[in-house]
């Protein structure tokens, strides 16, 4: 798994707003987005995306939604190992302060150093 995209933003900021903001409307068809409940709606926009079922009110899930929710994050481990992983360099995990128009860089040279490490954790 790699990490194809860095985006800049506040903090303030959440993730799902973030990726429409961004490469959203860039993304081919054939891109495939997993999501956790954050991203409930991302189906109306993109099409080849997954998300978990949520629990309807007065209702449980069936068996098929609950063997669908848990096949869905045996997948999406993998990404939180990624976040796991990016966290370990400080700069994505604490408050940056250093001058803000050299955040992008950075952290696109942290991702860019994952990416060479991926194989190797495998």
């Amino acid at each position: 798994m790699q990490i194809i995209h860095v985006y800049k933003a506040d903090g303030t900021e959440h993730d799902f707003t973030m990726l429409k903001n961004s490469i959203l409307n860039e993304l081919g068809k054939n891109v495939k987005i997993l999501g956790d409940s954050g991203y409930q709606g991302i189906k109306n926009i993109h099409e080849n995306s997954e998300t978990p079922i949520k629990k309807p009110k007065n209702r449980e899930l069936t068996d098929e939604e609950k063997q669908y929710n848990k096949e869905l994050s045996q997948r999406r481990i993998y990404i939180e190992h990624v976040n796991r992983r990016l966290k370990i360099f400080r700069i994505c995990k604490e408050v940056y302060r250093n001058k803000g128009n050299r955040m992008e860089l950075r952290v696109n040279l942290i991702a860019a150093i994952y990416n060479l490490m991926a194989p190797l954790k495998r």
